[in-house]
């Protein structure tokens, strides 16, 4: 409806413009100069409106062989180029509706931010204090370990001196024994001295 109406406001302007060009031209002369176009019709319209009519016909004529040959390739070339704008239009909507959609989304992951890093606060957390747990129990065991070690050294090393301290008395009263045979002292007396001692160091110890 809008393009008709624009086809005929064109076509009213195009026969308004050949009009006053065919008055212009066929007026001639200097007397025609001075009239305005109503004189002229009023005074002899007949040659005005021939030449009028022949200017219209050719103004037609020329108008359809216009469209003719170049009508199509102006409308195809003017839907190629609305279905473009429109291509346009559609391809920047969409843009536009995925922006909207990302700036969302970061919005959203934004919003979480604070909830994500809490949550990592608290796992790291848990992880170090777990893993204190583990080294703790760890450096406990050790300790039990080398503590049992070094008890069972002392152990031996205190059985290894009451054994060294036996043998050192023994030895100490067999010479003893074998010094009192050298001054003739009695059996009696020599067992004597050897039981006496031998209660002395093994008391001692």
């Amino acid at each position: 409806m809008k393009k008709k109406a624009v086809i005929a406001s064109l076509v009213v302007a195009l026969v308004s413009m050949v009009l006053v060009v065919s008055v212009c031209a066929s007026g001639g002369g200097h007397e025609a100069e001075h009239k305005s176009l109503y004189t002229l019709l009023a005074e002899n319209p007949m040659p005005l409106l021939k030449d009028f009519l022949w200017r219209i016909i050719n103004f037609a004529v020329l108008l359809w062989i216009l469209i003719k040959f170049t009508g199509k390739p102006i409308k195809n070339y003017f839907a190629n180029r609305r279905e473009a704008l429109l291509q346009g239009i559609n391809e920047a909507r969409e843009a536009k509706d995925a922006a909207d959609r990302m700036y969302k989304e970061y919005q959203e992951k934004l919003a979480q931010l604070d909830d994500e890093i809490k949550a990592l606060e608290n796992r790291i957390r848990s992880e170090a204090e777990a893993e204190k747990k583990r080294i703790t129990a760890e450096a406990e065991q050790f300790v039990a370990k080398v503590t049992r070690q070094a008890e069972q050294m002392a152990d031996q090393e205190v059985l290894m001196a009451k054994r060294r301290l036996k043998d050192e008395a023994a030895r100490l009263a067999i010479e003893a024994a074998e010094a009192m045979i050298k001054h003739k002292i009695s059996a009696d007396d020599q067992e004597k001295m050897v039981h006496n001692y031998l209660e002395k160091v093994v008391g001692a110890q």
